[in-house]
C-alpha cells in the first residue's frame, strides 16, 4: 500500500485509477451526484434556451408595436383624427417635401426615422386598393410583420401584400394596367393594412411612372425620393417619447407630431419585464438546485471521514488526497452536467413548438448555452467538493483506528 504514493510511473497509473474505482465503488453517492448535477446543467440549459427564444418573440413583440412618434404634414388631420391612428402609419394623401424635416436632425433622442408615402388605385372589380410606398432600408414598423422570420428583399418591380389581399392565379396583382409580383405577405394585424399592398420607393416611382403612361396624373406631382406623407420616428429613450413629440411640434413647422398612446408605451415596458422575469426564474431554479448539490456534498463528505483517516493513516499527502477526490468529483459533474444538457436539448427540440412556436435558435446561441451550462454546473460541484473537503479535513481532529 505505501508503494501506491510513491513518485513512479506506475504511481500516476495507480493514482489515476483510484478516483474512477471510487465511482464503482459507491453507485448510490455517484447517483446521487451525477443526477444532481444533470438537473442543474439541465436547468440552465434549458432556461438559457427558453430566455433566447423568448427574448426574440417578444423583440418581435415589441417591434410589432410600431414606431413612437408619427410625424404628419399639418394637413394631413383635415383627413384623419389623431384618435385611433396606426402606430405603424395610417394612410392618407397628403405629400410634403423631407426638406422640411431636417431640423429633426438636431434631436439627439431620435434613434431612427422612416417615411412612408400612401397612394391608392382601383382595381379592375371596381375596389379601391391602398398602396404604402417604404424605404425597406430604414423600415423598422413594416418588417416585423412580415411572415417567416426572415425578412425579404423584394426585387425591383415586386411587392407585399396584406393577408387579405387577392391575387391573380399567377400571384401577381394588376395595378395601373400592369401586374406586379406579390413576391412577400404580412400577417394578419387586424387592421387596414391587411387589404393594403407595399412597395418600395424605388418600385414605388416605377408604378407612378406606369400611371402616368396609363393616363392617370393623380400623382405626377409625387417624388417618393424626396416627398413623405409620413414619418415614423423610432426614440432611444421611451421615457422621452412625450419630450420628443413636443420638440417637434415646436420646431420643426408645418408638421404636426403625435406620439404612441401611452397603453403601448406600459406594453412594451411589460414586453422587456417578461424577459427579466424569465431570467430571473431560471436562475432562481438554478440556485435551488445549487443549495441542494452543495447540502448533499456535506452530507457524503461527513460519511467519506473513514475513507479520509484510511489515507492519512497509510501517509498519504493531504494533496494527494485531494486530488483524488477532486478528480472523482470532476468526472461525476463533468459526465452529469454533460447528460443533463443533453437531455435538455432533446426536450427543447421536442417541445419548442409547442412553447415557441416559430422561434429558430441559432448554432452559435446553442453552443454557447450548452457549453456555458456544463462549464457553470462542472464549476459548481467541483466547488461545492473542494469546500466540503476542506470543511471535513477542519473538523478531523485526531486519526480513528483503522478495524477490519
Amino acid at each position: 500500500m505505501p508503494g501506491l504514493f510513491e513518485t513512479g510511473k506506475g504511481t500516476m497509473l495507480s493514482l489515476r485509477s483510484i478516483p474512477i474505482k471510487n465511482i464503482k465503488a459507491h453507485p448510490v453517492r455517484s447517483l446521487i451526484l451525477f443526477i444532481l448535477t444533470l438537473a442543474q446543467a439541465a436547468c440552465v440549459f434549458s432556461g438559457l434556451m427558453t430566455v433566447q427564444g423568448m427574448r426574440q418573440e417578444l423583440a418581435r413583440a415589441e417591434a410589432r408595436l410600431g414606431a413612437d412618434v408619427l410625424v404628419y404634414p399639418t394637413a394631413a388631420f383635415s383627413k384623419i383624427g389623431k384618435d385611433g391612428l396606426l402606430m405603424q402609419g395610417t394612410p392618407v394623401e397628403v405629400y410634403r417635401d423631407r426638406e422640411i424635416l431636417s431640423r429633426m436632425d438636431a434631436c439627439e433622442d431620435i434613434s431612427a426615422v422612416t417615411y412612408q408615402i400612401y397612394l391608392s388605385a382601383v382595381r379592375k372589380d371596381g375596389g379601391e386598393i391602398r398602396i404604402i410606398g417604404y424605404e425597406p432600408e430604414t423600415d423598422f414598423v413594416i418588417a416585423p410583420w412580415f411572415a417567416g422570420r426572415n425578412v425579404p428583399e423584394l426585387q425591383e418591380g415586386s411587392i407585399a401584400a396584406g393577408i387579405d389581399v387577392e391575387v391573380n392565379e399567377s400571384g401577381n396583382i394588376v395595378l395601373y394596367g400592369r401586374e406586379w409580383p406579390v413576391e412577400a405577405r404580412l400577417e394578419k394585424t387586424g387592421s387596414l393594412l391587411d387589404g393594403a399592398v407595399f412597395v418600395p420607393l424605388e418600385t414605388l416611382e416605377s408604378m407612378l411612372q406606369e400611371a402616368e403612361a396609363a393616363g392617370d396624373e393623380t400623382y405626377a406631382s409625387v417624388h417618393p425620393a424626396e416627398d413623405f406623407s409620413a414619418a415614423l420616428i423610432r426614440v432611444d429613450d421611451r421615457d422621452r417619447v412625450q419630450a420628443v413629440t413636443d420638440w417637434i411640434n415646436i420646431y420643426v413647422r408645418k408638421v404636426t407630431a403625435v406620439r404612441s398612446e401611452e397603453t403601448l408605451t406600459q406594453t412594451a415596458a411589460g414586453i422587456r419585464g417578461t424577459t427579466k422575469t424569465m431570467a430571473a426564474a431560471s436562475g432562481l431554479a438554478w440556485l435551488v438546485l445549487l443549495i441542494a448539490l452543495g447540502t448533499a456534498q456535506i452530507l457524503l463528505m461527513k460519511e467519506r471521514k473513514k475513507e479520509l483517516y484510511v489515507w492519512l493513516t497509510v501517509g498519504a499527502h493531504r494533496g494527494i488526497m485531494s486530488r483524488v477526490i477532486l478528480t472523482e468529483a470532476l468526472l461525476l459533474h463533468l459526465t452529469g452536467a454533460a447528460a443533463g444538457v443533453l437531455l435538455a436539448g432533446i426536450l427543447v427540440s421536442v417541445f419548442r413548438g409547442k412553447i415557441l412556436p416559430g422561434v429558430v435558435f441559432s448554432v452559435p446561441g446553442c453552443l454557447a448555452a450548452a457549453a456555458g451550462a456544463v462549464l457553470l454546473a462542472s464549476a459548481a460541484g467541483i466547488i461545492a467538493a473542494f469546500l466540503s473537503l476542506k470543511r471535513t479535513e477542519k473538523n478531523m481532529s485526531g486519526q480513528m483506528l483503522l478495524t477490519i
